[in-house]
């Protein structure tokens, strides 16, 4: 029997790897890593924010002329138009960290069975507002759980958000800028 075929079929080995790893190999998961790069909340702009805490709202809204917030409740407080304006930007480019619960059946586990925060966001083109409720910190406290009204899951935020809104009440609270 010749080696011939068999050193032929190992050319033809070698040759057609590199080309399959390289060039014709298909992206897995390339749906899953789509969907995890989406927005949360698929908004392009905010109107106002309200975030209530425990017996403390705050409720800030944009002018007139759309180009800044205005911070209506509570009246005479005062909070930097760039936290305002940071807290937005990031409701807006808020991405889902991780499914923790597909259902809401499991809100108490999580803490938001007695959130923490409460958030109401008012965007063009929408309705009624989007109502985030906050829960508890995760185990590794890098998140804090957090579900969408409507929306029967359950998911880790990142804790920008709860520490943009501990900022705004520290300064309604006086315990921020001039006043601390």
């Amino acid at each position: 029997m010749s080696p011939r075929p068999a050193i032929f079929f190992t050319v033809i080995f070698f040759i057609l790897t590199p080309f399959y790893f390289l060039v014709d190999r298909p992206v897995p998961m390339q749906n899953d890593l789509q969907e995890k790069q989406e927005s949360l909340l698929k908004l392009s702009a905010i109107d106002a924010i309200t975030v209530t805490r425990g017996a403390e709202t705050i409720h800030y809204q944009k002018t007139p002329d759309g180009k800044l917030f205005q911070l209506t409740t509570p009246a005479n407080a005062f909070i930097p138009q760039d936290l305002m304006q940071a807290t937005a930007q990031l409701l807006m480019g808020a991405k889902s960290v991780e499914v923790v619960a597909e259902n809401s059946n499991d809100a108490k586990q999580f803490g938001l069975d007695q959130p923490t925060a409460v958030m109401l966001v008012q965007a063009p083109g929408q309705q009624k507002p989007i109502k985030i409720t906050f829960g508890n910190e995760n185990p590794t406290k890098t998140a804090i759980y957090a579900q969408i009204e409507g929306v029967p899951k359950i998911f880790l935020l990142g804790r920008s958000l709860e520490y943009y809104q501990d900022l705004m009440f520290q300064w309604v609270e006086g315990k921020q800028g001039k006043n601390a």
